[in-house]
């Protein structure tokens, strides 16, 4: 099937499976008496049908916070460019810092540095972000001087450095443990003993025979990164309370008890651009590097 066909499927579906997800809190829900759970599927499509409603008349794009209406599209520019920035940086970033610390893996014998890697690696996000945290308390509290805010608290003095580097971190070593393994096998194929046998250097051979044969192999996990991305940027935005497409969704979902599903369909609608817009970047980044190493 021609991919412009495929696209023409994978796109109604996956816009149609945001908004049944987002229905959820509305067809499930425990019933009276002993508490059981229930199905609402008639209360759950009447949201949707109203959302396709409210799309002609523009009431789809209106929310509550408190007692206040808001209009998405009012609202929605500065958290969009929150979440972007750091989708893009740990996306550009993550990946820059795993190809070349991978490969520094792949052919030495940093024993120490793998292994931290590796714990790093087995450690919950949310840790990583609670760890990062402590460590600027404790200093502080052992010094007197905070080197970075540990979460947003006002507009005016909004976390920045650490939120970047827990968003960083979990990318970049899920690319150096798949770059550094890609490379190992990479360099015990015949072209490249062929290519040492005629002389030529080291790091000619590593970046210019064996990187551009990796990239494949990269760029054929760029779904999987991109879904760690998009994870991270959950839990980096909650804990950090930096004010990004999630923050949006978590204070504006439930408001007064009342369930506002047409701004979770608007934000996940959101979280999907931003997928979209990270792979393009890594896309275009991975090109770049081909490019740049190409024989």
């Amino acid at each position: 099937m021609p991919k412009a066909a495929q696209m023409t499927i994978i796109i109604p579906g996956i816009l149609l499976l945001v908004c049944l997800f987002a229905m959820m809190p509305v067809v499930l829900h425990f019933g009276p008496g002993d508490g059981g759970l229930q199905f609402s599927w008639g209360q759950g499509f009447q949201s949707l049908k109203d959302y396709i409603t409210g799309l002609g008349t523009g009431e789809s794009f209106t929310y509550y916070s408190g007692k206040n209406e808001h209009h998405f599209w009012e609202r929605i520019g500065s958290y969009f460019l929150t979440s972007f920035y750091y989708v893009a940086a740990a996306s550009i970033l993550g990946s820059a810092i795993g190809i070349f610390v991978g490969i520094y893996f792949a052919v030495s014998k940093a024993g120490w540095a793998k292994s931290i890697a590796d714990f790093v690696g087995a450690l919950p996000d949310f840790v990583i972000v609670l760890i990062l945290q402590f460590i600027i308390v404790l200093i502080a509290k052992e010094t007197g001087v905070v080197l970075f805010e540990v979460a947003t608290l006002s507009a005016d003095d909004p976390a920045v450095v650490l939120p970047l580097l827990a968003m960083i971190i979990i990318p970049a070593n899920y690319m150096v443990r798949n770059v550094a393994m890609q490379m190992k096998l990479t360099l015990t194929e015949d072209y490249i003993s062929n290519a040492k046998a005629k002389g030529l250097g080291k790091i000619y051979i590593i970046f210019y025979h064996g990187l551009p044969n990796v990239l494949p192999y990269v760029k054929g996990d760029l779904h999987k990164l991109m879904g760690i991305v998009m994870g991270n940027l959950f839990i980096v935005e909650y804990l950090f309370n930096n004010k990004g497409v999630s923050i949006l969704l978590f204070a504006h979902a439930f408001v007064g008890g009342e369930y506002q599903y047409d701004i979770v369909v608007n934000g996940l609608f959101s979280f999907l651009l931003l997928y979209g817009l990270g792979y393009a970047l890594l896309r275009a980044f991975l090109y770049g590097v081909g490019k740049v190493f190409l024989r």
